[in-house]
């Protein structure tokens, strides 16, 4: 399968093509482009055209923005596949014998330790026509957290039987190299592995090669392009995530008496309270996965009760939060178990009998703030109209655009520039569906240079993190001093 269709539309390459910009990565010149302190990298892998192909680059380009950083790797050292003068194909079997697949996947390895050992604790990968098949291999075991297949060349049913990572493959009608019975074949294998989570497109009325081989004067073919585009993303945004590292990030050393406030039960629940238990006007925080005791969340709490608030924490957690002691990034590898028994809805259903409470102790207004996994609990109570009067969500994780149609009240939602979990390509998403709800008001922000974590598990000593912590806490208390009245 080294026919024409494997060289249609060749690019005009510059290597000075896009918003990043090149060094070496495992020993091979990378373009790279993103944060360099993202956790989350993905690896594009090209076609025979090579690295420098400015549509490539802008794709990497569009995944970086979503919160990843990307990396595009000359895995061809510098000899990608030129097509001859007349347009001929004749040198492209001779070229592919110097350029093999297996040397390819050989080479990705070296670039995904490479990665790791910086600090980037989950990796995709996308394949592009001849880049597909490294890609798949590397599927077959535990190099990559997911896999996109655009257009895939030289890619068999075998190699799709042995994948053992969420996979999306992304097929063109007219395709000679995968055309669409075969792609349907690696949906059916794929459909009988029910361990494995996949998707299976094949997009209609375009070539191989469209995803990064379009003319961009062409809005038909940019369109289609575009699509992929977003296909590609979402996969990578719900597959290349860190119930880890991102959520564990700069942990809290626990404090039970931290704080101004003191400790008592209400509804049931351990609750850090602080503030006038006169006031008529409650604001509920919600905590990350390290619970009611971590130090600098009481601190915003006593904030919040300065300005005139009953402030109350609850330990949702039951004593049981996330650890916190287990170095930089948490002990992310045992995130996934502890979400399984601590999950957020579970915490909005705690939390309505809580508001009750407070209710009858005279209260009258109701605000909510939830942080990372508190989020998801603040918009729970959101989509109902009787239980809050504003709700605020920071760097939230599994929020989801459904979430944010559902919702029914005053709502805030801020944003991290660097959040593999919300990234800003999502959260943008949330500011559009909340913007069309024009019977809801809503506020969205996304901080620069800030990432995930950043309101309260910031380092206190450090100037310029404790000054945009402070702007989003100012935001906050605008938000609810404007909603509960």
């Amino acid at each position: 399968m080294s026919g024409p269709q494997c060289c249609s539309n060749p690019p005009t390459l510059n290597p000075t093509s896009g918003s990043g910009h090149v060094e070496k990565l495992g020993g091979l010149d990378s373009y790279l482009t993103g944060s360099p302190d993202s956790k989350l990298a993905i690896v594009l892998v090209s076609d025979v055209y090579g690295y420098d192909a400015p549509n490539l680059r802008k794709l990497a380009d569009k995944i970086a923005a979503a919160g990843f950083f990307a990396v595009v790797p000359d895995f061809f050292y510098g000899d990608p596949y030129v097509l001859a003068a007349d347009g001929s194909r004749d040198s492209l079997p001779a070229w592919l014998k110097g350029h093999g697949v297996d040397k390819g996947f050989e080479d990705v390895k070296v670039v995904i330790e490479a990665l790791k050992s910086k600090g980037v604790c989950a990796i995709g990968a996308v394949g592009f026509c001849w880049g597909a098949k490294v890609v798949v291999e590397l599927a077959k075991g535990d190099f990559i957290q997911a896999a996109v297949l655009a257009h895939p060349s030289f890619v068999t049913l075998d190699d799709i039987k042995a994948v053992k990572v969420p996979i999306s493959i992304l097929g063109a009608e007219i395709d000679w190299m995968s055309p669409p019975e075969l792609v349907k074949q690696f949906e059916e294998a794929l459909t009988a592995k029910s361990e494995i989570k996949s998707h299976v497109k094949i997009f209609p009325k375009v070539s191989h090669g469209w995803t990064v081989r379009y003319d961009v004067s062409d809005e038909e073919a940019v369109k289609p392009a575009e699509e992929a585009h977003k296909d590609m993303l979402d996969w990578f945004v719900n597959h290349v995530k860190m119930s880890g590292p991102a959520c564990c990030s700069n942990p809290p050393a626990l404090n039970p008496a931290s704080g101004s406030g003191h400790v008592e039960k209400l509804a049931g629940l351990d609750s850090y309270v602080t503030g006038s238990p006169d006031s008529k006007l409650a604001i509920l925080l919600i905590a990350d996965i390290f619970g009611y005791e971590a130090p600098l969340l009481r601190k915003l709490a006593d904030k919040i009760a300065a300005v005139g608030y009953f402030v109350v924490v609850p330990d949702f957690f039951y004593g049981d939060a996330f650890p916190g002691d287990a170095g930089p990034v948490g002990n992310s590898s045992a995130l996934p178990i502890w979400l399984k028994t601590h999950i957020p809805i579970k915490a909005c259903e705690a939390a309505k009998p809580l508001v009750e409470a407070l209710k009858n102790r005279g209260v009258s207004a109701i605000g909510a703030v939830g942080f990372c996994w508190g989020a998801k609990a603040v918009v729970e109570l959101a989509k109902y109209d009787n239980f809050l009067y504003a709700a605020v969500l920071c760097h939230p994780s599994f929020v989801t655009v459904d979430d944010c149609k559902a919702v029914k009240v005053p709502i805030s939602i801020l944003g991290a520039e660097i959040d593999p979990i919300s990234p800003p390509d999502v959260v943008k998403q949330f500011e559009e569906v909340l913007t069309a709800k024009t019977e809801i008001k809503s506020h969205v922000k996304i901080f620069p240079k800030v990432q995930h974590g950043w309101t309260v598990r910031y380092n206190a000593e450090d100037e310029a993190a404790v000054k945009c912590a402070e702007e989003a806490h100012q935001d906050i208390l605008d938000w609810l001093f404007s909603h509960l009245k």
